[in-house]
This record gives C-alpha cells, structure tokens and sequence, in this order.
C-alpha cells in the first residue's frame, strides 16, 4: 500500500518505485518539478529573513548593491565594523554554540587579528617575495607531523583552507595513485556511515564512488569486518575518523589502517575536528592529569601515524589549534604520496605552473597567525585548555547518563563532541533542540540516528556553564514531554520530512534555496 506524505506541498509516495513512477509522466513530473521550486523560494525568502532580522538598523543605512561613486573615510568604516563585529560576537560570546568558535578568548583574538595584519598582502605563492611565510607554513607542518607522531625523515605535509579542502586533496591525491600504480580508472572509497561530507564532495568532484559502511547505532562505531567486505579491487582508499563528526566516536583507527596495509591500500584518518585537542588529551591520560576523571580510565585508542598503515592525516589548525579560520593541514607518509596532490601545467602561454592545492593564491596572513598561535600556546598552553575542555565534555555526559533517563549518548565519546538522542519513542529529540533554542542554546542536529550533539570548545569551560546547559537540557526535555505540539516546527519539521520521503534527492532544490539565500543582498 502507498503511503502519502504532504510535507512540502505535494504528494510524495514514499515507496521509491512509486516516487520514479510518478517522474516518469509527464503532468506529474511538470507539478513536482512546480511545487518544489515554490518551496525552494520559501526557503531561500524565509531564510533572508531569518538573518536579516539579526542586523540592526546600520545595516540597512550602509547598504551597497553598487560601487560607491565617493570614498569612503577609513575612520567611518572602522567605527561602522566595530559595531558590527560586536553586535556578532554577542551571538555566540556566551558560550551557548556547538563548535563554530573555538578559543574565543579577546586576548588571543586581538594577538592574531595583529598577527594578520602583518602578513596580510603577502602570499605563499610567492616564496621569492614572502619568505618568512613559506619559512611558517613548512615550520607549521613540521610541527604538526610531530604531534601525529609521524617519522620526519619521510612524513609531509601542507596547509590547506580547512577540513573540506584537506579532505579533497588527498582523495584526489588517491585517485590518481590508484591510476598511476594499478591502472584503476574507478575509484572507490570505503568509510563509515558518519565520515564526514567532504568525502561525499570529493566523490563527486573527482568522479569516484563512495562505498559507506553501516555503524552500529547502538555503540555509534563501524565494524571492521563489514568495512573488510566493502573492500574490491578498486578500493583506492579506506578512510575513517578520530573523532567522528555526528558522535564524537573515535573509529577503530589502527584495525582499519592494518586492513588497508595488508592490501596495500591508502588509509586516511581525518582528525580534522579533534586535530589539536585529542594529542594532547592522550597526553594528559599518560601524564596522570585526567586521574579520577569520569571515563579517564578507557585509553584512547591509536588514530595517528602510530598505527602502521595510515598514509594521510588531515587536522585543522582553526579549531582546537586556536588559528584563524581558513587553516589547516594535510599531511603524507611520504613524499611519493604527496605528489599525486600536486597539479602541474608545462604548456601554459603564462609559464609554468605549478600548485600544491586547490588554490593558486593563498592568504599568508593565515598561515602567519597559524604559526604564532601554535608558538604561543606551545605544549603547555594546549594541555591546559584541552584538560578544561576535556573536563567540562566529560562532565556533561556524566550529568545526561545518570540524570536525564529521557535521552542517551551515543556510544563511548572520549573526544569533545557528546551526541544524545531520546529514549521514548514519543519525544522528538529535534523538538528538544527547539526549546534549548529558545534558551538560547545552539545545538547541531543530525539524522540517521535522529540526536543532537553539543561540541564543546573553550567558551565552554567558564565557570558554570556545564551545570547550566545540564540544567537547560532537563527543562527542555521537560517542556517537550508536556507540550510536544508546540515543538514541531522549523528544524524539527524539515528533518521530519526527509525521514519520510523516499527519494531524498527530491529536497536537493529546497536546500539550494538555503544556499542561493547566503549570497543573497536582499
């Protein structure tokens, strides 16, 4: 029997059949193709309100669609941008976001801003005219290489704009291996179910298929032996994440690399979000600073190049590495490996050409502030924040474990990041998100298990504020159990709709109205 969803204003059968059915004719296809562009402009049009109902009057009084024909004095400009950098740091300085900003704190963020004002023509494609910036970026790499415990007689690296970039430049630098050495011409990727979307995004540019394993969703982890079975001859990569993204799960780093070595496969471990925090977590365990700490007593697994059979590492820098946004880093076994990231033109009228990532150009000032940051927490500065970070993670588990019954987490979290999802069938979890919302909390909410998950960074750590969000997220369970019709809406609402639609393609659009709104000057 076909069953009917109206959720975004037409009907969709969510038998999959039945939806590629009613594509193929032709009155049907013109009324679905119709009423998603009408959601698509909901979207977009309810979005830009959203975001402009954040700006104050001065945004609109300073609004430019057209170059102005006049100057404009730099004194007004700086006295017109400070207002609005604090009417933005207003949004997040109470600590109450999942992630987004990592340190936060004033001193450091002035240090840097003076950091980047230093370097901030210069760039490292030119190493004749920036030298002290390439002389920081390869200091940058090293230093990082000896964090992952990599061999530095081979290990290499370089720095990247962020994760995504990272992530597509060593599954590019896969691909063309899997070319190169054993005439591969269709790549695949193996990876959990919860690796991170840039590897969907690196499949799709690069034209390999990405082959995703299930995880057990009770304990929030891939089992290896299904990984094992993903595997076919043209496995040019497997890769899996310390943490992971949605439950802060370490993956079986070291089982996995071995599998990938064994076959002599490239195996990738993305430490992208818990890069410069788990290294030294590990550290603080093995120095007896975590001693009588809750879950201290579980050893972090292996996720580094300590594990024979990793060949890549990605780590952002502009997370728990505390630098500016835009940074950080990918980093090799082996130059060989490295090599096949690179993208040379011998034939081009302007010369040769040769780039180590996807950029040409490239902010120095980035890579100057990622230098002075690491230099100036040096190791001690990081065990220090990671120790407070680590402790206020722990202890807000600790507090959902033995004091919520109405949600449980995920797995076996040792990182940062701590997901939870509801225990009674009746309460929609994504309900609970809209009421810590309305206390101003900013959770990230995630599907396939349905949870929401809390990243927990340094603005975290101030005095109180564990107690106060365990405090909220009992409220908030407690709200929605006694009135779940008022908590239907907005995120509850959309992620609702695409657990009940079969082809989930069909919401690409309504995303895309979410995306044209970013770029938006309405």
């Amino acid at each position: 029997m076909v069953k009917w969803s109206y959720s975004i204003g037409y009907k969709v059968a969510l038998d999959y059949v039945s939806v590629q059915i009613a594509k193929s004719i032709p009155w049907m296809c013109k009324q679905i193709d119709a009423d998603i562009h009408k959601e698509k402009e909901k979207t977009r049009i309810q979005c830009e309100k959203d975001w402009n109902d954040l700006l104050d009057p001065s945004a609109y009084e300073n609004r430019h669609l057209t170059l102005p024909p006049n100057k404009t004095s730099s004194a007004k400009l700086l006295t017109l941008l400070k207002k609005w950098s604090v009417s933005e740091s207003s949004l997040w300085d109470k600590g109450q976001a999942s992630g987004a900003i990592y340190h936060g704190g004033s001193e450091l963020i002035d240090f840097l801003s003076k950091v980047y004002g230093l370097f901030c023509v210069s760039n490292p494609m030119h190493p004749e005219l920036f030298p002290y910036v390439r002389k920081m970026e390869g200091e940058v790499v090293s230093m990082l290489i000896d964090i992952f415990h990599g061999d530095s007689n081979c290990c290499c690296g370089t720095i990247s704009s962020g994760g995504t970039e990272s992530i597509l430049l060593s599954s590019k630098a896969y691909r063309d291996r899997g070319r190169d050495l054993y005439n591969i011409t269709e790549p695949e990727i193996v990876a959990p179910t919860t690796i991170h979307a840039a590897f969907h995004k690196a499949a799709h540019y690069f034209g390999m298929k990405l082959i995703l394993v299930d995880i057990d969703e009770e304990m929030g982890v891939v089992n290896v032996d299904d990984m094992k079975r993903a595997i076919t001859r043209n496995t040019v990569l497997i890769a899996a994440s310390a943490p992971n993204y949605p439950h802060g799960i370490i993956e079986p780093i070291e089982e996995l690399a071995a599998l990938a070595l064994k076959r002599n496969i490239g195996f990738h471990s993305d430490c992208c979000l818990g890069g410069l925090l788990l290294p030294f977590v590990d550290k603080l365990q093995k120095m007896g600073k975590l001693r009588g700490l809750d879950y201290s007593d579980i050893p972090l697994p292996v996720f580094d190049f300590r594990a024979k059979g990793v060949t890549s590492i990605s780590a952002d820098m502009h997370k728990y590495g505390y630098a500016t946004k835009g940074s950080s880093c990918i980093m090799y076994s082996s130059p060989e490996l490295r090599h096949y990231q690179y993208f040379v033109s011998l034939s081009w009228t302007g010369g040769i050409y040769a780039s180590p990532t996807l950029a040409g150009s490239r902010a120095g000032g980035v890579s100057a502030s990622t230098w002075a940051v690491m230099v100036h927490m040096g190791e001690e500065g990081y065990l220090e924040v990671s120790e407070r970070i680590i402790r206020t993670a722990r202890t807000i588990r600790k507090g959902i474990d033995e004091d919520i019954s109405e949600l449980e987490v995920i797995g076996n979290p040792l990182s940062s990041v701590i997901a939870f999802r509801s225990t009674i069938s009746a309460m929609n979890i994504y309900g609970v998100g809209q009421a810590l919302g309305e206390k101003g909390w900013h959770l990230n909410t995630l599907q396939h298990p349905s949870c929401l998950h809390l990243c927990c960074t340094n603005l975290h750590t101030k005095d109180g504020m564990e107690k106060q969000f365990l405090i909220d997220l009992k409220r908030a369970v407690k709200d929605v159990k006694s009135h779940p019709e008022k908590y239907t809406s907005g995120t509850a609402a959309v992620y609702g709709m695409t657990h009940s639609i079969a082809d989930v393609t069909l919401l690409d659009p309504v995303a895309f109205g979410y995306l044209d709104a970013l770029f938006s000057s309405g």
